[in-house]
């Protein structure tokens, strides 16, 4: 597999301090969290599920719909790409996918063929593929994505262990800036170099 990583000149491409989030009035953290993403960080977010790690992201990204107080700084010019847990506008055919996001089909498609997807999926529209066969083309575009921060929520779901250690290689290897929350302790152990429990 490949990544497109291009490295940002920035040295820190992300700060969150003191911040809270909340629904209602009521807290997500049980105090508010507060790091520092610099280039070359793979900092991993662990919880259980429901700590608020997906709803960090999308603070984040300036989507969360709850309140949200203490700062975050993104860094504007940084090119992001995502793997979400939720993709519904992942549709059309890879041709079009990757005409849409601006991405290069051969690498798209070298990518979904070092995940394991078979060529007879191709031409089928991703909405009608399985959900692991979707899970596989959210991952495939944010390695074909030209990037220099990578905000990856629970990439794993759906990969078999051939796969996650495809991924954990590739991360060793290529050494990007990434954002990640993952369940499966030893991922993390094995591509994190900050930890951030919630």
């Amino acid at each position: 597999m490949t990544m497109n990583y291009q490295p940002d000149h920035h040295e820190t491409l992300l700060w969150v301090r003191n911040v809270q989030l909340s629904y209602d009035g009521q807290p997500l953290f049980s105090k508010p969290i507060s790091f520092e993403l610099n280039r070359g960080d793979r900092l991993a977010l662990i919880g259980p599920n429901g700590s608020g790690k997906s709803s960090l992201i999308a603070a984040i990204l300036g989507q969360f719909k709850g309140e949200v107080t203490g700062e975050i700084q993104l860094t504007e010019n940084a090119k992001r790409s995502l793997v979400r847990q939720h993709y519904p506008d992942n549709v059309g055919t890879l041709t079009q996918f990757a005409e849409k996001r601006g991405l290069s089909y051969q690498a798209l498609l070298n990518n979904l063929k070092k995940l394991g997807m078979p060529r007879t999926t191709f031409n089928t529209p991703i909405q009608q593929l399985s959900a692991g066969q979707q899970k596989k083309v959210e991952l495939a575009a944010s390695l074909a994505t030209p990037t220099s921060l990578y905000l990856w929520d629970e990439p794993l779901n759906y990969l078999d262990v051939f796969n996650q250690e495809q991924l954990t290689t590739l991360i060793q290897t290529v050494q990007p800036t990434m954002l990640i929350t993952e369940h499966d302790r030893d991922f993390i152990q094995s591509v994190s170099t900050k930890i951030v429990s919630l």
